[in-house]
């Protein structure tokens, strides 16, 4: 298995007409799996019948809302942690914190260790006008 990337061109931040433009390497996301392929690729590696995946992923996705607007941060082992996030004005004075100093909320994700030492592993193969371009010998973080 290997993640796909392409060129893309980016302009400087900031100048006006976009300054120098350099050529960065980017994910090329067009491949994403929906949901029923991946219900589809749980049962076909499982006991369990797809209406029964399906019905656990559903209650799953379900329950995150839940846990976490009640505050609780949701540990799934390998997979990682679910929690909320938030960002707020300072002030000068504790007392002067409140609700509505709150300006954000979010929710984070930390990948477990395993998943990381799995994620680590990613081969990368360069795509050029929809078509492969051999890859070379050049490891992630190496210069060519």
């Amino acid at each position: 298995m290997s993640i796909q990337f392409k060129t893309v061109r980016r302009a400087e931040p900031g100048v006006v007409g976009g300054g120098q433009f350099k050529y960065y390497a980017a994910i090329e996301r067009d491949r994403q799996v929906q949901m029923r392929q991946f219900i589809k690729a749980i049962w076909a590696r499982s006991t369990v019948n797809m209406a029964d995946v399906y019905a656990v992923i559903e209650t799953f996705l379900q329950l995150i809302p839940e846990y976490l607007l009640d505050g609780r941060p949701i540990e799934l082992g390998p997979l990682g942690k679910f929690s909320i996030g938030i960002s707020s004005t300072g002030h000068l004075l504790p007392e002067e914190v409140n609700v509505y100093s709150i300006r954000n909320t979010r929710i984070l994700f930390t990948p477990g260790n395993e998943l990381k030492d799995q994620i680590s592993l990613v081969k990368f193969v360069k795509v050029e006008n929809d078509k492969l371009v051999l890859p070379t010998d050049v490891e992630p973080g190496q210069a060519a």
